[in-house]
């Protein structure tokens, strides 16, 4: 997060000192609307991105954009979970095996005056390891089994991938900088799971073939799912930098 404003803020800065330099620089117009723009930012706290956006006319923008989720936004979406009431035992276990993962998302806005409201459709790729025998029964009994050792499985760990599909709602408005083509966007924004599968494997593919694991797998992407639909909600602050091109 402080490199991503630390960048946008070099920027902002690097410009004003410009039109203080050579006032008659950027004489131009403000641009009414661009009609294809780069941007690059964060939605706080969840992932880092950079995207495209492309202005039909004056009201109405598409944009899609690629995001990665890590660190120091690898705890976001479990603490924004547990708030609407996720169990604390299914959080720890996915907090304790989280390693990132990376977004794709798509939206349609429309702008009034410097202000701008959309729709969104995201797809976030959940990536983990680490995932014990003590954390899928914790997970299934809805107990606590750290002190659970199966002897003769020391490094007996599962993996898990999680896919989620998001809808959601944005407000934003532009600030415009003082060089005509380049602009701060900040949003508020709120989207919530609607969808989502997970995917399981361990460190021993023979019992990954036994019909107990297959059975457990499934009923674990089943009580992880029912967690994601249930208490998925995902607010977020989004702040972007923006070129506009010629």
């Amino acid at each position: 997060m402080k490199t991503i404003l630390t960048f946008i803020l070099s920027f902002s800065l690097s410009f004003s000192l410009l039109g203080q330099d050579s006032p008659a620089r950027y004489t131009e117009e403000l641009l009414p609307y661009s009609a294809h723009s780069l941007f690059i930012g964060t939605q706080f706290p969840l992932q880092y991105t950079a995207g495209y956006n492309y202005r039909f006319s004056q009201p109405i923008s598409a944009r899609v954009q690629f995001g990665l989720l890590t660190k120091p936004y690898d705890r976001f979406i479990l603490n924004s979970m547990e708030a609407f009431g996720l169990d604390k035992e299914l959080s720890q276990v996915i907090e304790k095996s989280f390693r990132g993962g990376t977004f794709l998302g798509a939206g349609v806005n429309y702008h009034f005056g410097k202000s701008y409201a959309g729709l969104h459709g995201q797809y976030l790729h959940l990536r983990s390891g680490g995932v014990t025998p003590a954390d899928a029964l914790g997970i299934y009994f809805n107990r606590d089994f750290s002190d659970f050792d199966p002897q003769g499985l020391p490094d007996f760990e599962f993996s898990m991938q999680s896919n989620l599909f998001q809808l959601g709602a944005l407000y934003g408005r532009q600030f415009q900088l003082p060089h005509p083509r380049w602009r701060i966007d900040a949003e508020l924004s709120l989207a919530k799971v609607i969808a989502s599968s997970s995917t399981f494997a361990s460190n021993r593919s023979a019992v990954d073939r036994t019909g107990l694991a297959k059975s457990l797998y499934q009923t674990l992407n089943q009580e992880i799912g029912e967690a994601y639909r249930q208490h998925g909600w995902l607010p977020t602050f989004n702040l972007y930098l923006v070129y506009q091109l010629p």
